[in-house]
């Protein structure tokens, strides 16, 4: 568990987000500790717990809350294999522009722009790529190097 802020218009149990990281203004606030360095960039969480106090914030002067979140898993895909239940892989990095896809934003993602290590938790379902691409959608959480 980790205590953070979120904004207060989302601030609710079982809300997901994923922190891409801090402003320059960020550097300023007495709150940066808690706000976005208690996160770790480009991982996924859930809000558990909403609690009472409000604060500002310096970068849009939104309300934010103090919550507490857990790192979640993020639903992906990646290249089809005949074991993949459970194991820990290199996840590719695709080269699509079929922005009308349905997988589209599970293939690109901007939090997986680079080639990152996944422990693949559930597979999901296998995808019909239009490019041809052998793959499945699978639920993943990002290791931490």
């Amino acid at each position: 568990m980790v205590i953070t802020l979120v904004p207060k218009d989302v601030a609710d149990i079982g809300y997901q987000f994923t922190h891409l990281g801090k402003t320059k203004i960020c550097n300023q606030c007495s709150l940066l500790k808690v706000c976005v360095d208690a996160l770790k960039e480009n991982f996924s969480y859930t809000v558990t717990e909403v609690r009472e106090k409000e604060h500002v914030c310096l970068i849009d002067d939104q309300i934010m809350i103090v919550c507490n979140v857990e790192e979640t898993s993020d639903i992906i895909s990646v290249r089809k294999q005949k074991f993949l239940k459970n194991i820990v892989l290199s996840r590719e990095l695709l080269i699509c522009n079929e922005i009308l896809c349905k997988y589209y934003e599970n293939c690109m993602s901007p939090v997986y722009s680079k080639q990152e290590k996944v422990k693949i938790i559930n597979i999901i379902e296998d995808i019909k790529c239009p490019l041809k691409y052998d793959l499945v959608l699978v639920e993943a959480e990002k290791i931490s190097n």
